[in-house]
């Protein structure tokens, strides 16, 4: 290899619509919640290594890591929240939602009849 390409990282992705929906479906699980436990408990670590310390370059080095922790997990959450959000404003609000949508329950959906319908013998 005579020249050596220059290899660049672009850290920005786009998310499709199906990335959003799933990230959207995440968020709503109450599992989201103990995530956030989890991501926020692991930076106070970071912050009580950095508070323990004893040597000036030591505390030094140890606020860069927390600090690093956190900008890292807040910016991680503010991207999940700004796609998130974004993709709820963006559902269309003129028509009404059917929720039953493609599903055939029979003859039990007439008023009428539903109660004239002998009852299920198991």
């Amino acid at each position: 290899m005579d020249k050596l390409e220059k290899l660049e990282f672009n850290p920005e992705i786009e998310l499709d619509r199906g990335d959003v929906s799933a990230l959207a479906a995440i968020v709503s699980q109450p599992g989201f919640a103990v995530l956030q436990k989890i991501g926020k408990a692991c930076v106070d670590h970071f912050v009580v290594k950095w508070i323990n310390q004893e040597k000036p370059e030591d505390v030094v080095r140890a606020h860069h890591r927390a600090k690093v922790a956190a900008q890292f997990y807040t910016g991680f959450i503010a991207r999940i929240v700004s796609e998130v959000d974004y993709y709820i404003q963006s559902q269309p609000n003129d028509k009404p939602i059917e929720a039953g949508v493609g599903v055939d329950l029979g003859e039990t959906t007439d008023p009428d009849t539903f109660m004239e319908e002998e009852p299920l013998t198991l």
